[in-house]
This record gives structure tokens, C-alpha cells and sequence, in this order.
């Protein structure tokens, strides 16, 4: 029986273990499309990557910030 070898491939040119936003140096948790978050414009991003990272903390302002547009979508559907 054969193994086969798992390898690690990064397509982001950013730190992998830091949050997209300026000043949070946490370790991120969620993966969030770029132009997501900046259309609530709530957060201050680093980078120029089409995923953002963001801990838990940075998370929440963001979901805080997009729950109208979040809730408008889904009476549209």
C-alpha cells in the first residue's frame, strides 16, 4: 500500500497567521471574501489578497456591521 504525501500550498502573499486588520495581530479565524468587508467599510484591511483573515474579535465587528445588508439579500431571494 502506497501513501500518498500531503503537501501545504499558500496562495497568499501575507502572513498566514495574523488578522487582515490594521493594528490585530491575533491569530485569524474566519476566511472572508475582501470585497465583503469592504463594503461595510467597519474595518481598516492590510494587504491586497481577495481573502481576508479575521479573528474572532475583528469577526464579530464585521458581522455586526453587514447584518442589514445580510438580512436584505435574503428577503430578496
Amino acid at each position: 500500500m502506497t501513501l500518498m504525501k500531503h503537501r501545504d500550498i499558500s496562495l497568499s502573499d501575507d502572513e498566514q497567521g495574523v488578522c487582515s486588520t490594521v493594528g490585530c495581530g491575533k491569530t485569524p479565524k474566519r476566511s472572508i471574501p475582501r470585497k465583503r468587508v469592504e463594503k461595510t467599510g467597519s474595518l481598516n484591511l492590510q494587504g491586497s489578497s481577495r481573502k481576508t483573515a479575521l479573528c474572532t474579535d475583528c469577526y464579530r465587528i464585521f458581522k455586526k456591521s453587514s447584518k442589514k445588508d445580510r438580512t436584505m439579500e435574503s428577503l430578496g431571494r
